[in-house]
């Protein structure tokens, strides 16, 4: 009863706040099918958590549940305060602004999502491997700090440095619902997986809607949508099942590449393939090589393995909040035409649905962003950019002076309400409507719409850092510019096995879009050249620096060569001429869809142009495309020196981008067979047939290998929860009932006993090690210094100043020879107690010789079995 009390707390907490943003979402979104529905819960969330953590940062509200339900009913009157036209419509027409059919569909994919993951996480809870222990550190660390800013646990005397926006908000959620952090953790991750689905569903369903297609498309699409990002994983779940059950892959594993496949996997003839974590080899199907032919790991995680895994990360954590920025970009790109006669400050506020008051919101949805999972920025703001864009190339402009704006709310999209009827073209259009009154003009320029797109992309980041400010403040990082990628282009059959239901689905999508726009070939050679161009001579200047002068050869210094070689620059293109074919096929790709899009611009300044919701998807593919192909050739510096996280955090944005266009394009081509939609390819002119097989065969091909992809997340949380054996409960903390029932008694005292700043001295962490750091990990009271390597990564440069010295003092104290050295030592060092449990022993080999001279300067305060708490004495 406690798990189901625990979880409907959770639930109805959040519905709360659904329902305090919904009037601000109805009347944000009042250009998509919907209303934005779906987009009310992760907006509410991303505002009630937003004001919480600004009235916190400048002391205005407590980290406590008065301050977090405090915010709430600020956000509240602020929605209601904004959608007050859209309630008073409701009130007076008796029409509610969304259907019931659409709330329902919606509630019960997240509720669906929630419970399923609930479920999962009462079976798997304990927080004890991989990156787990940082995650609850930080939710404790921010949960124990009483003052802004939140303080590191795992660094006594700084503050968190580290994009923890995720954490605040899963802490805000379950500072409402009444939780502490070790329940939020899994209660928050659930609920993350019922954010994430039902709004890639929202998403997808509204996409579909604006295309008018059917009731039925437009739920299978929206549920394609959700399943594509959140459920489905790449081919190699495929490949694992089959090699398990006994089904001989070993020709195919050969020429896909993929790393220590099969030769590390087992044939159990079990359908969940009861064989340690062999789901964790699908996150890892990359792989770059050193110049020694040795293998370096790449990250290529997709949301299916992040749940399963069961991390809190700040990439798992901010994607909900992402397909709200795409939510936000989708209606900005379907807004009414903007009068072009008016002054460009006048265009860029009625542009924005809510006028300034929009403009706003989509600083606060832009900058949570980086707040949330910094590398999910600029691909979101130039989307944005984009959106932005696409309104000011329509609009018309009068024969006299310009006229008043109207203020008045823009008629709704047509669609609001239902599925339109199902036509035959691959997007339908709705009226032109122009804010202003005028008469259409098509010269209107694209770079004057452009430009001042950028310029309203400036001014959204210069409101980023104003409204985040108390953040960018305290903010370090480990980034060190972008390097060459010169000696790892990516293996196309690796590639393949990450992207390759999703690519069929853009060919297809492609299939769709050319013989509407039409690109002239000298379009398409100019987009090859520029797209292939421009990292070949990037490539070619960097390689000429590093091999061809002495301060370029001082950086491959650290790469030795293997033995016989004697340059780098037969490497370099031994490589790339043995292995161009993904950067040959991506910047292809990249550059067709970049004509696509142009088209598709191009054609808006025309007279009574009209947005076509196909090509907004386009403009996903597009922003999707540059997130692989940037990888090709530069990557991020950073502590590890591979382009290691560049492809994890580029890779997780496009498998989300991806997923979205996968989905909708399946869901046009196959939605409409039978129906008009999409022609049998005999009834089409001979020339187009070729085109309309490919597009119906690629997108049937690609929906058959998400479905058998499926059997990965089925049959990984089966074997990862060991078959739901565990008795079930959402406790983070409970594993140590078993094994660790003294460090846990000391965690419970520690959380009891002490005030959150109190320094508790533990043994140096050692990363990936649970073990280590269990105190403040779990009750977010400091420590000297917790996980060094990850502190490290998190602070860059700085972090050698600010540890100094802290690991030789930790060894002291702990093997003082005197009792005068250890109480120098913690009167120094500000430390209030000294935690000695099974790490400290076996760290600084403790004998009862050296504990005894701790109790000659601090008294034995706390006792459970060989777990002993010492308080210094003052």
């Amino acid at each position: 009863m406690e798990l189901i009390g625990q979880f409907i707390a959770w639930y109805v907490t959040v519905q709360v706040v659904t329902v305090a943003a919904l009037p601000l979402a109805w009347r944000l979104f009042t250009n998509l099918p919907g209303r934005g529905y779906a987009f009310a819960r992760p907006l509410g969330i991303l505002l009630a958590g937003y004001l919480f953590w600004l009235g916190y940062a400048f002391g205005l509200l407590r980290n406590e549940p008065g301050g977090a339900w405090l915010a709430v009913a600020m956000m509240g009157v602020i929605s209601t305060v904004a959608g007050w036209p859209v309630l008073q419509a409701w009130r007076t027409d008796g029409k509610a602004p969304v259907s019931l059919r659409h709330v329902v569909a919606v509630e019960l994919v997240f509720l669906a999502a929630f419970v399923a993951w609930a479920a999962v996480r009462a079976h798997d809870p304990a927080v004890s491997h991989t990156e787990q222990p940082m995650d609850l550190m930080f939710m404790n660390s921010i949960r124990a700090s009483v003052t802004y800013p939140p303080m590191d646990a795992w660094l006594a005397g700084y503050p968190v440095s580290y994009y923890y926006f995720g954490y605040w908000l899963l802490n805000t959620v379950g500072i409402l619902a009444g939780q502490p952090p070790e329940i939020a953790y899994n209660l928050g991750q659930a609920c993350w997986y019922g954010l994430l689905l039902s709004s890639c569903f929202g998403l997808t369903a509204t996409l579909l809607m604006a295309a008018r297609r059917s009731v039925w498309v437009v739920s299978a699409g929206g549920g394609l949508g959700a399943i594509m990002v959140g459920v489905a994983a790449n081919l190699q779940g495929i490949l694992e099942w089959l090699y398990a059950n006994g089904i001989n892959v070993s020709g195919l594993a050969a020429l896909l590449e993929v790393p220590y496949f099969p030769e590390e996997a087992a044939v159990t003839n079990r359908w969940f393939i009861d064989f340690g974590w062999w789901w964790w080899r699908s996150s890892r199907v990359i792989e770059d090589l050193n110049l020694r032919g040795e293998h370096i790991e790449v990250i290529d995680e997709f949301p299916a393995f992040s749940y399963i895994l069961g991390d809190n990360h700040p990439h798992v954590t901010a994607m909900p909040f992402a397909v709200l920025a795409i939510g936000l970009a989708l209606n900005l790109f379907l807004a009414p035409a903007v009068d072009r006669n008016l002054p460009w400050w006048q265009r860029l506020r009625l542009a924005m649905p809510l006028g300034w008051a929009g403009h706003l919101l989509t600083v606060i949805a832009l900058g949570a962003l980086i707040f949330l999972n910094t590398w999910d920025f600029p691909p979101y703001w130039l989307l944005m950019i984009a959106a932005l864009a696409a309104v000011l190339l329509r609009g018309g402009v009068s024969h006299g002076e310009a006229s008043q704006a109207e203020e008045e709310e823009p008629a709704p999209h047509p669609n609001v309400d239902e599925p339109g009827t199902e036509t035959g073209g691959t997007d339908v259009y709705y009226p032109v409507q122009t804010r202003g009154h005028g008469s259409t003009q098509a010269n209107f320029p694209i770079w004057r719409a452009l430009l001042m797109a950028a310029i309203a992309g400036v001014a959204w980041a210069c409101g980023i850092l104003l409204l985040y400010l108390p953040y960018f403040l305290t903010a370090q990082s480990q980034a060190g510019g972008v390097v060459p990628n010169l000696f790892n282009p990516t293996r196309i059959s690796q590639f393949v096995v990450m992207f390759g239901a999703a690519l069929l689905a853009i060919v297809a999508l492609g299939g769709l879009a050319w013989p509407v726009f039409r690109p002239r070939l000298r379009e398409l050679a100019v987009s090859a050249l520029v797209v292939y161009g421009v990292p070949i001579v990037f490539l070619a200047g960097s390689i000429w620096y590093s091999v061809g002068t002495e301060q370029g050869r001082q950086l491959l210094a650290n790469m030795p060569l293997p033995e016989g070689a004697t340059d780098y620059l037969p490497i370099i293109a031994g490589r790339w001429l043995g292995q161009p074919y993904t950067f040959l096929l991506l910047g292809g790709l990249t550059a067709v869809t970049a004509v696509l899009v142009w088209r598709a611009l191009c054609s808006l300044r025309e007279p009574g142009a009209r947005p076509a919701v196909t090509v907004f998807v386009l403009m996903l593919v597009l922003v999707g495309m540059g997130l692989v192909y940037t990888p090709e050739f530069v990557f991020l510096r950073d502590n590890f020196g591979t382009r290691m996280n560049t492809i994890f955090k580029f890779y997780y944005q496009a498998w989300l981008l991806f997923g979205l266009a996968g989905a909708y394009s399946i869901s046009l081509v196959l939605g409409g067979l039978g129906s008009g939609a999409t022609p049998n390819p005999r009834a089409v002119p001979s020339k187009e047939r070729g085109v309309r097989l490919v597009v119906i065969t690629s997108s049937a091909l690609s929906l058959l290998l998400v479905v058998a992809s499926l059997i990965y997340l089925v049959a990984g949380v089966y074997s990862k929860t060991n078959g739901f054996a565990a008795q079930p409960t959402f406790d983070a903390t409970a594993y140590l009932n078993n094994a660790g029932r003294d460090e846990l008694n000391a965690v419970r005292w520690v959380r009891s006993s002490t005030l959150p700043g109190d320094l508790v001295l533990e043994a140096k962490g050692r990363s990936y090690r649970s073990e280590y750091n269990r105190i403040s990990t779990m009750t977010g009271r400091p420590t000297l210094l917790g996980w060094d390597g990850h502190e490290s990564q998190w602070r860059g440069k700085a972090y050698g100043e600010m540890a100094a010295g802290r690991p030789q003092a930790i060894q002291a104290i702990y093997s003082a020879n005197s009792v005068e050295e250890l109480r120098q030592l913690v009167g120094a060092l500000d430390i209030e107690y000294v935690y000695v449990g099974p790490a400290e022993r076996s760290e600084y080999n403790m004998t009862p010789v050296g504990e005894q001279r701790l109790r000659q300067v601090m008294d034995l305060i706390f006792a459970s079995g060989d777990v002993h708490i010492y308080r210094v004495r003052r």
